[in-house]
């Protein structure tokens, strides 16, 4: 009879879906998972295993049992923290990830935008790097709200929030760093996401939907870096060559209330957008929506320009898609009723727009999106 394989992990934070993606692969290579440590810390020093998955550790010991297994034990580093050995690792994409916040971020028409981290780490350093190459890109600022301190003082970060121009969007390093400034927000009194919208990194649900205000984060895909941690150590304990480094690509970025609204300035800008909020599905004129924010049609274009980098008729379009694509995503009623809903003529039209701005026809795109669910 063939022996199982005795695989043993030991992560420095539990993660629920990291442990799905890493199960699943052991289920299909029919190996025994040894996860005293995931459940109860315990290190198993009295069992011998053919394989490690690890991360680097806030524990001394941890890291120095890890480095002596590592050398008689083919072992994969998860995530970008190494316990201080040479082994391949699996690593979420940072860089995406914070082209994803930038960018949601400046689809908000934000023009000012910071960072903040609690303290230094690879994953920080990288992300951070990766949204500043993004904004660099977009002609945009980026203020350090740590004030370049490592690990960051309260009362600095304090500062620079009273201080800094807003309303400004913020990307933390990760969700447990994004609950920390939104506590420092309601300290200093200040508004999310009105003066401080905040994008976190991890999207944990324990921690998004109960900081101070449900949270807007991005998904590393926990259960494909689990799984793909567990593939590539089969691969290395088969003798085969490995990389040093395999990018996990990321997950779908999760808006909840803490970006939940545009970064716009101007009152009468603010209710134009208002009513285009709130009658989408009309057969809106410029010159109502000039009236209803109490401006000439030239200065709703204007306003429009300076702020929001567009016309207003771009906007109340990409407004009908969005609520588009969130009934079509719902499959709960035909095409020509969506279309009759979200303020177009007819479904061709729907079809065709959506194909221009989309890159696909409404009913390929569901077909798409339904099948990444499953």
């Amino acid at each position: 009879m063939k022996c199982r394989k005795q695989i043993f992990f030991l992560l420095s934070w539990n993660d629920y879906r990291i442990f799905q993606g890493i199960s699943r692969y052991a289920h299909e290579a029919n190996w025994r998972m040894d996860t005293r440590h995931f459940f109860t810390n315990q290190i198993p020093r009295d069992r011998v295993f053919h394989g490690m998955i690890a991360m680097g550790h806030r524990d001394p010991a941890v890291n120095a049992f890890v480095r002596e297994k590592a050398g008689s034990v083919p072992t994969v580093i998860m995530g970008t923290d190494s316990p201080g050995i040479k082994a391949p690792m699996v690593v979420p994409d940072n860089g995406r990830m914070a082209q994803m916040a930038a960018q949601h971020l400046y689809e908000l028409f934000h023009k000012e935008y910071g960072w903040f981290a609690c303290d230094a780490s690879p994953s920080g350093v990288e992300r951070h790097a990766a949204f500043r190459v993004r904004l660099d890109e977009l002609g945009m600022p980026c203020t350090d709200l740590t004030g370049g301190r490592t690990p960051y003082t309260a009362s600095a970060t304090f500062a620079l929030l009273k201080e800094c121009r807003k309303p400004i969007g913020v990307m933390c390093r990760d969700d447990h760093d994004a609950a920390v400034l939104l506590e420092l927000c309601q300290e200093a009194g200040l508004q999310v996401p009105e003066e401080v919208a905040v994008v976190g990194v991890g999207d944990l649900e324990s921690l998004c939907s109960f900081s101070t205000v449900p949270m807007t984060s991005i998904s590393p895909n926990m259960d494909a870096l689990g799984y793909q941690a567990a593939a590539v150590l089969d691969q290395l304990m088969q003798g085969q060559t490995v990389s040093d480094v395999t990018v996990v690509p990321s997950g779908t970025l999760i808006r909840r209330f803490s970006t939940g609204c545009l970064a716009l300035t101007d009152p009468r800008l603010k209710q134009a957008v208002r009513m285009i909020d709130a009658r989408f599905d009309e057969a809106l004129t410029m010159e109502e929506v000039a009236a209803a924010a109490g401006i000439s049609r030239r200065q709703l274009y204007l306003l429009f320009q300076q702020e929001m980098r567009e016309p207003p008729h771009r906007y109340i379009l990409d407004v009908r898609l969005e609520q588009a694509k969130k009934r079509i995503s719902e499959n709960a009623m035909p095409l020509h009723e969506v279309a009759q809903l979200c303020g177009f003529n007819t479904h061709r039209t729907l079809n065709r727009v959506f194909q221009q701005r989309f890159g696909m026809a409404p009913s390929k795109w569901a077909k798409a999106l339904r099948s990444t669910s499953l």
